[in-house]
């Protein structure tokens, strides 16, 4: 009795089928990520006096204390309102007169955000002054946080 011999078949990579998964990891995946991220707040903490000891500034001809509410809001030295746009042209005024040894002092709000800060020192950068600090806040308003 002659035995008749079975004829194994070789395995084979199915390409379509993996194709296929593929396309659909793929068009999974890029459904569910994000591709841009609204920065809404960074939690920076401004530095903290010691004690709330009221400093002042050095007398100097030019003085400048910027106080950062909104965009919209920056007081400059407790009289004009101006927006951050409209600083970047007061402020570039001192720069096309030389005024370059101003002392400039950014006083934010606990509630102001830092782009609205960091918008402020811009317009500092932009009028190349460079003697800017900021006012630190006092102890009650940092431990109520």
């Amino acid at each position: 009795m002659k035995l008749q011999r079975r004829h194994a078949k070789r395995g084979r990579v199915e390409i379509i089928p993996m194709i296929d998964t593929i396309l659909i990891l793929l068009i999974f995946y890029m459904s569910f990520s994000q591709f841009k991220v609204e920065e809404k707040r960074i939690d920076a903490k401004l530095p903290v006096t010691a004690k709330a000891t009221p400093m002042t500034p050095t007398k100097v001809a030019l003085d400048i204390i910027l106080k950062v509410i909104d965009k919209n809001q920056v007081i400059v030295n407790g009289a004009n309102t101006l927006s951050l746009v409209d600083l970047r042209g007061y402020m570039s005024q001192f720069a096309m007169i030389g005024q370059e040894d101003i002392t400039v002092v950014i006083d934010a709000e606990p509630s102001a955000l830092y782009e609205d800060v960091v918008g402020a020192l811009d317009a500092c950068a932009l009028a190349n002054l460079k003697k800017v600090a900021f006012k630190p806040l006092p102890d009650q308003t940092a431990s109520a946080k």
